[in-house]
């Protein structure tokens, strides 16, 4: 194993405890809570590997899963970290018994008042490969096509605000991916960003610079430095509607087999504001790659909320991991039910319960980051809208992601192999997902979703569909312990790869200590 690979095993694990208790003696005043918690789960499905039809053969699957949840809130510390350990048995394919760890924790703590800052950030979860594999939901499919991705982060920084001429900050940031899969690059990045914004003394024309140096070093592929010099102005035509713009010049270190990753850039746009519930930021401009567009707008209402993004920019799947560019669902109903359960901390215990009770994803419905060490120019657009009532809520979303690689195929020729290289030369995914919750009674739930998605790439000619189906009862039988049933039919068909069905049931028993 790389030098590298060992040292992402364990930071990724306890990193955001390690700086947690490293700051104990600035954070003593924050309030505790840890909660412990096991999940019994009990699965059969009739195609336990998702195999061609004809070649199904169907399991039993139990688990116990323990876990333990952890906040920490003060005037100078917010933290939140969960784990899980879940333990898979197979009752006719003892061979694939597996562990898997799940981890998503964060921290911010102020060390020295209204100046130095620290961000922490640690997540273990498991995604699907390759676009020519079976698509599994979770765990319990056993495809070999699922792989553990594990990164950390942390992050000192320097702020100050100097009266009202300007702020500052002076910010270093070190993160590190792995994703356990043979061909694919571990990466571990190091950045340094300033940045110097005009303060409430410039009220109709504010000012900004940015300056940004990033250098990653991968254990399979070449290094990439990257840096930037920006300058930006605002113009405040009334108090509701600004102008912007943007230009600076970008240069990347990566061989392109595209365009030359260095030139000068520019943006121009608006950023609307009518209210406190509603916001619009868009631009229009020109990078090394040809023209390119963003929007990011958002409302919301008494009983819903919109938002609606359009990104383009240059990434790999290892910077996504660190940052994934997903939409959270606990933020996105944290927007839904502002109104109708002002405190935050109840609010939040709220939409974490509503989350676990209802099996929803992290975030809404998203392209998966397919595998791969090459650079790539993406372009995404994702639209979701959440709409509640007295007991029901529904929640749809919508994507569409163009990938265009920049790099050549040899840098994925261990992790593709020889015959595979053009996979990601230029793929396309489009799908969503609706779920709806009906509260039938102040314990009972019941819960429908249903998903899509089409993955396609225009080199080899191939598609891959995608559905599922999924229905679900909850019942909180006393505070701490919960018990649901849930039933699943998943679909694909492909150009590359055999197509296959499952039909599963699933009744689980949930704890809290």
């Amino acid at each position: 194993m790389s030098q590298l690979s060992n040292r992402l095993l364990f930071p990724s694990i306890y990193s955001a405890a390690a700086t947690i208790l490293l700051l104990s003696q600035q954070t003593a005043a924050a309030e505790w809570k840890i909660t412990p918690s096991l999940n019994l789960n009990e699965t059969y499905s009739d195609n336990i590997t998702l195999a061609p039809q004809g070649s199904e053969k169907s399991d039993w699957v139990t688990q116990i899963n323990p876990g333990v949840s952890l906040t920490g809130t003060g005037s100078r510390l917010k933290a939140n970290a969960g784990y899980v350990m879940q333990n898979l048995g197979y009752a006719e394919g003892s061979s694939r018994n597996v562990t898997k760890h799940q981890l998503s924790a964060n921290a911010n703590v102020e060390l020295v008042d209204n100046l130095f800052f620290l961000d922490g950030r640690a997540a273990i979860s498991q995604q699907n490969a390759s676009q020519l594999g079976q698509h599994a939901v979770d765990n319990t499919s056993a495809t070999g096509n699922r792989t553990d991705v594990k990164t950390y982060s942390f992050s000192p920084y320097l702020r100050h605000n100097s009266s009202d001429f300007a702020s500052s900050e002076i910010r270093y940031t070190h993160n590190e991916a792995n994703a356990g899969t043979s061909g694919l690059s571990d990466s571990r990045t190091d950045s340094i960003q300033l940045k110097l914004n005009s303060g409430t003394a410039f009220r109709t024309l504010g000012w900004g610079v940015d300056y940004s140096n990033e250098k990653t070093a991968n254990t399979t592929t070449q290094d990439i430095d990257r840096e930037s010099l920006s300058g930006n102005l605002r113009y405040l035509v009334t108090p509701k509607l600004s102008l912007t713009a943007t230009g600076g010049y970008e240069k990347n270190s990566y061989i392109s087999i595209a365009s030359k990753p260095e030139s000068s850039f520019w943006s121009a746009g608006f950023a609307w504001a009518p209210s406190t519930r509603t916001s619009v930021d868009a631009s229009a401009g020109q990078r090394f790659f040809g023209n390119t567009y963003s929007i990011n707008a958002n409302h919301r209402t008494s009983s819903t909320a919109w938002a609606l993004g359009y990104s383009e920019d240059i990434t790999t799947t290892q910077s996504q991991f660190v940052i994934p560019v997903t939409i959270s669902t606990a933020s996105f109903l944290d927007q839904l039910w502002s109104a109708q359960i002002p405190d935050q901390t109840t609010r939040q215990l709220f939409i974490d319960a509503f989350i676990q009770s209802n099996g929803l994803p992290p975030a809404l419905s998203e392209p998966v980051n397919f595998l791969s060490n090459r650079v790539f120019l993406q372009k995404r657009l994702q639209a979701s809208v959440a709409l509640t009532g007295k007991k029901n809520t529904l929640i749809l979303s919508l994507f569409n992601a163009l990938r265009d690689a920049q790099t050549s195929q040899t840098q994925d020729s261990i992790l593709l192999g020889n015959t595979n290289q053009a996979l990601n030369d230029k793929t396309k995914q489009v799908g969503g997902n609706a779920s709806w919750n009906w509260r039938i009674g102040s314990r009972t739930s019941a819960n429908l979703n249903a998903a899509y998605t089409r993955s396609s790439d225009s080199s080899l000619g191939s598609t891959n569909n995608s559905r599922s189906i999924r229905f679900g009862l909850t019942r909180q039988f006393q505070p701490k312990l919960s018990g649901s049933v849930e039933l699943r039919r998943l679909q694909q068909s492909s150009s590359q790869s055999s197509n296959y069905q499952e039909n599963a049931v699933t009744a689980s028993l949930s704890m809290k200590f």
